[in-house]
């Protein structure tokens, strides 16, 4: 089964959450966020331009890491970048990126600063007002992260992990 353009730009996006989650070099964070944009409005397929041993190098904001990458999933279906780090990062953060409002650069100021890396835990988090302290936040957001959480009430757990 072919592996879609909007797949490898999925991948890329969810590697650059995770290394901005971090705290990763920022022009590394914004080059898997450039190609992921590059590779999701490339007319071609990746993978028929593989096939075709064309260098993917060539395409602007692709280097060598990157197309070794883009093979790897091609030829897999996996990439060992994203697996190590679903490793090193706890994998109820990545959960906390589901709710509206937290980027990746709020999570990590949540877990760092907070140690909050659970949805229960922001959800005690807001009701206690804590939040609304962090740099960044405030009371306007910490009133829509409690929307957002009551929204979900209904399993949020569930919906959100």
């Amino acid at each position: 089964m072919p592996i879609h353009n909007a797949n490898i730009a999925a991948v890329f996006d969810k590697i650059a959450d995770l290394l901005e989650i971090e705290g990763a070099n920022p022009f590394r964070v914004r080059a898997y966020r450039n190609a992921a944009r590059t590779i999701q409005v490339l007319g071609p397929s990746l993978t028929t331009l593989l096939d075709k041993g064309q260098d993917l190098t060539r395409i602007p904001g692709i280097g060598r890491d990157l197309a070794a990458k883009i093979k790897e999933i091609i030829d897999t279906g996996q990439c060992g970048a994203l697996e190590e780090l679903h490793r090193r990062v706890p994998t109820a953060l990545a959960a906390l990126l589901k709710i509206p409002g937290l980027g990746p650069k709020r999570v990590r100021a949540l877990y760092k600063d907070l140690g909050i890396n659970t949805v229960a835990q922001l959800r005690r988090a807001v009701r206690d007002g804590r939040i609304r302290d962090l740099p960044g936040f405030g009371e306007k957001t910490e009133r829509h992260i409690l929307e957002a959480l009551e929204a979900h009430a209904a399993g949020s757990d569930e919906a959100m992990c």
